[in-house]
């Protein structure tokens, strides 16, 4: 068991389009908390291959260029989670 200072990203939640366009309003549509972001990956449903990540986005859709780990950790203590 760790700390409340030792956070850890769960992003094992999966969803599957078939295009760019169609993940995207996915993101748009979605109710998920203030502390979340998306991962966009691409891969070939049989492959046994990793996904190659195409990029991160905010809750609205707008790109992120990296994930924001510590700027979703500060909105999450700051609504009394800890």
């Amino acid at each position: 068991m760790g700390t409340p200072q030792d956070w850890r990203a769960d992003e094992m939640v999966f969803y599957t389009c078939t295009n760019m366009n169609k993940a995207l309003e996915l993101i748009k549509k979605s109710h998920v908390v203030r502390w979340s972001w998306w991962e966009i990956q691409v891969q070939d449903m049989n492959s046994l291959e990793w996904p190659e990540h195409v990029g991160y986005y905010g809750r609205r859709g707008g790109k992120l260029a990296n994930p924001p780990y510590e700027k979703c950790v500060e909105i999450y203590k700051k609504e009394g989670h800890t």
